[in-house]
């Protein structure tokens, strides 16, 4: 069998989600022995950066798509019909090429509906481009997969999908134990913080993320801490991931409630600095209004990081028993307050977290997830 991937996202050099979910399951699926048995066609952008492991796979091949513009609607779909005969089609993220060879089977992964649950936030791109290429993967597909049952669930309710197409396969999640501790304690440095003396949340600033209520959650958290208590002047909070759209309110908050000098952005982080900032973290918190699925929380879990977390879209079904859920409302900002005190004061609670994440995250390996999306993918091709 002929199996074509999108690997358009897989092997840049800043990822964030989804392009750390091609990544993963892409090498994980190559590396499964059932894999080969069946012939890859990766299809890249042009100056991908291919892992060294790729010059072993005989049965992978590797197509460049010279376009920089309209990739995936002009250049993925020309490659259809003038490439190798293809199978199946797998698309890791949302966008299907619409004039594709009509004989390919295809699959499209679908991390989510969020554009439309926040209509108020929505830039150019989000109210045009992805409910149009969503709705039409969606309509258009052999086959869907989604992350999360809650993700299966809004595209039953909203996009009134047919329940037979839909796969739900949670993503999965890598291990995450220090390299070298030295390099920890460098991280700590460069973002003047002390070794468990943070809360921490990994993603890009931008509404959804619900940034502006997690300062001032926070910020009520300092302030109900005794004044004698020397900690209170070296806890902070650090918020890892770039600067996204209406960061303002979210970037400004700090000043407005005075602890500025205890809050700190990082903005995008490498990996290595990332997987330190994980380590090093007390607690992580997740106050997204919503997700599809919430890769940080189990990258915390993985790192032995205690979880709190919203009860947002995805989130609740991903953290399980093995994290505190506050509930989205107009009492979120006080009870998160009170969620970030309980947990930092008690170090039982946090160990009891600790060892119920690492847990959970082995429900989630990488190869498990290849399996069933290989599994998805053959059995999409007959």
């Amino acid at each position: 069998m002929v199996i074509g991937i999108d690997s358009s996202r897989a092997f840049i050099g800043d990822k964030t989600g989804t392009e750390n979910y091609s990544y993963h399951l892409i090498t994980s699926i190559l590396r499964l022995p059932e894999s080969k048995l069946h012939t890859f066609v990766l299809f890249i952008r042009p100056n991908a950066t291919l892992p060294l492991e790729m010059d072993g796979y005989t049965n992978v091949k590797v197509r460049e798509i010279k376009l920089p513009y309209l990739w995936t609607q002009l250049g993925l779909a020309w490659e259809t019909w003038t490439g190798d005969d293809l199978d199946v089609l797998w698309i890791p993220a949302h966008t299907l090429p619409v004039l594709r060879k009509p004989s390919i089977r295809t699959v499209v992964t679908i991390h989510g509906l969020e554009y439309q649950w926040l209509p108020e936030y929505k830039n150019w791109l989000q109210k045009w481009y992805l409910p149009l290429s969503t709705y039409y993967a969606v309509n258009s597909a052999n086959r869907l997969i989604a992350v999360s049952k809650f993700t299966e669930k809004q595209l039953l309710k909203e996009l009134h999908t047919n329940s037979k197409k839909i796969k739900v396969i949670h993503e999965g999640v890598a291990t995450i134990k220090p390299l070298n501790h030295y390099t920890i304690g460098m991280t700590l440095k460069k973002y003047d913080l002390r070794d468990k003396k943070y809360a921490l949340f990994v993603g890009t600033v931008q509404p959804r993320k619900n940034l502006t209520a997690l300062i001032e959650a926070y910020g009520d958290f300092v302030k109900s801490l005794p004044d004698q208590d020397l900690d209170k002047h070296d806890y902070k909070l650090v918020i890892a991931g770039s600067i996204g759209w209406m960061a303002q309110d979210t970037l400004s908050a700090p000043s407005r409630l005075g602890i500025q000098e205890k809050v700190v952005f990082t903005g995008r982080v490498t990996d290595l600095e990332l997987r330190d900032l994980y380590l090093g973290a007390q607690i992580y918190v997740q106050p997204s209004i919503t997700e599809g699925f919430g890769l940080p929380v189990l990258e915390a879990m993985s790192a032995g990081v205690p979880v709190i977390s919203s009860n947002g879209g995805a989130l609740p079904e991903v953290v399980g028993n093995a994290g505190l859920i506050v509930e989205l409302g107009a009492m979120f900002r006080t009870e998160l307050a009170k969620t970030i005190k309980k947990l930092v004061e008690n170090p039982r609670l946090r160990q009891k977290l600790i060892d119920a994440g690492k847990n959970r995250v082995r429900e989630y390996s990488w190869e498990k997830v290849a399996k069933e999306t290989l599994k998805l993918l053959i059995d999409t091709a007959y």
